[in-house]
């Protein structure tokens, strides 16, 4: 009844939107839709867009149900390559030529004496998905994916892929040599976190094989939700440009810190060193702060990006990764309070789907996402309405549940 209620408003919401947008054109005539170009320069400068056209994939492999295969070559360990020093592979689905969806997978995070994240691409879980559930249900008609091109990016540099360093690191090597069975000295005494690199290789992959798509999603759960909010959309516009509908869609990646747990940040930082691609002019920008001012330096700075955050308020995993197990109403109060600051400074373009009283992570890949709902709003027509977009897709945080 709901959504009957805000289709019965349209007309009046399109033509209030008109006159917004109408307002503001003749507020800044000559403001460039998209990435303005000073901002476009800073990320290069940066070196945000340092291995966009480094490395090129080994012939294709069919690997069934209309997935192919793409492995880069390692380059002798100087190109893409998983944490442990593995290949590295991403998966495409053709589709409609002007849909593209960009998926990046999760699977933890790995720093300083802390190893909980997936190592490999080869290990059965990060192939493509097989299981026709969530996203990936092409057959129902209720999935607003369900005719998408698809470049699928496995999970495995353990920096949920924003880092840019080599670690050497004798204890991760004990680690590996366990968890394969392998004998003493075997395994890499290097954590390898390739994250820009990776990314960067399936964003040249991406533009290769659907060079004509006019409408991208960047897509990602957990540690890819957390890759998608991050770097993910710039490179996607450094290929494509500001003509493609550019949207973003983060499923329970927190990109927020807690900054009462003062070593892991630093040691994320340390080890990850993603605060060498922020911006000049994202004075927020620190690698011991809150990620989410990347966010909100975007939004700034790209006219035409739109963000969705999805995340349930007792989320057990994420709670785990920034030490707030023992205190869900800490984790509310910080992703409530974080990603509000950037739904009151882009209202129209940055909105969230959070769920109260839950402790489930993720929704994109499960059955959740068709049965989850806030507010009486269900998360799949929550997410249809903010991709064509629809004037009434709205921010929703439901009232904590004692």
């Amino acid at each position: 009844m709901k959504r009957i209620t805000f289709l019965l408003t349209v007309v009046c919401l399109s033509l209030a939107s008109g006159a917004v947008v109408a307002e503001k054109a003749a507020e800044w005539p000559n403001s460039p839709k998209g990435l303005n170009p000073d901002a476009m320069q800073e990320l290069r400068d940066a070196g945000v867009d340092k291995y966009l056209g480094q490395f090129t994939p080994n012939p294709p492999v069919d690997v069934g149900d209309g997935w192919t295969k793409h492995t880069f070559d390692s380059m002798f360990g100087a190109g893409p390559i998983c944490i442990a020093g593995t290949d590295y592979s991403v998966f495409s689905r053709a589709g409609n030529p002007s849909r593209l969806l960009i998926f990046e997978q999760g699977g933890g995070a790995c720093w300083e004496n802390f190893y909980n994240c997936t190592p490999v691409v080869e290990d059965g879980r990060q192939e493509p998905p097989t299981a026709r559930v969530g996203i990936w249900d092409f057959d129902f008609k209720d999935n607003p994916f369900a005719d998408y091109s698809i470049l699928y990016m496995p999970y495995c540099d353990g920096s949920v892929f924003t880092g840019d360093n080599d670690v050497f690191d004798p204890d991760w090597q004990a680690f590996i040599e366990g968890a394969f069975g392998l004998p003493p000295g075997a395994g890499p005494p290097f954590r390898f976190h390739r994250g820009l690199r990776n990314q960067s290789a399936g964003m040249d992959l991406a533009k290769a094989m659907f060079p004509h798509a006019s409408r991208i999603t960047v897509a990602g759960s957990s540690a890819g939700g957390v890759g998608v909010a991050g770097f993910a959309p710039f490179l996607v516009r450094m290929l494509y440009g500001n003509q493609v509908k550019l949207t973003v869609f983060n499923d329970a990646g927190p990109v927020t810190s807690n900054l009462d747990a003062v070593d892991e940040v630093a040691a994320r930082a340390a080890d990850w060193q993603f605060g060498q691609f922020f911006p000049n002019s994202c004075t927020d920008c620190d690698d011991m702060g809150q990620s989410t001012a990347i966010i909100k330096w975007r939004l700034d700075n790209d006219s035409t990006v739109r963000e969705a955050f999805y995340e349930t308020d007792g989320d057990l995993t994420n709670r785990f990764f920034l030490n707030l197990l023992g205190d869900p109403t800490a984790f509310r109060n910080l992703v409530v309070t974080e990603h509000g600051l950037l739904n009151a400074a882009h209202p129209e373009r940055y909105k969230r789907f959070i769920v109260a009283g839950d402790t489930s992570h993720t929704a994109l890949q499960t059955p959740l996402f068709y049965t989850q709902h806030a507010n009486g709003v269900l998360l799949n027509e929550w997410v249809e309405d903010f991709l064509v977009p629809r004037p009434f897709w709205e921010d929703i945080v439901e009232d904590p549940i004692p």
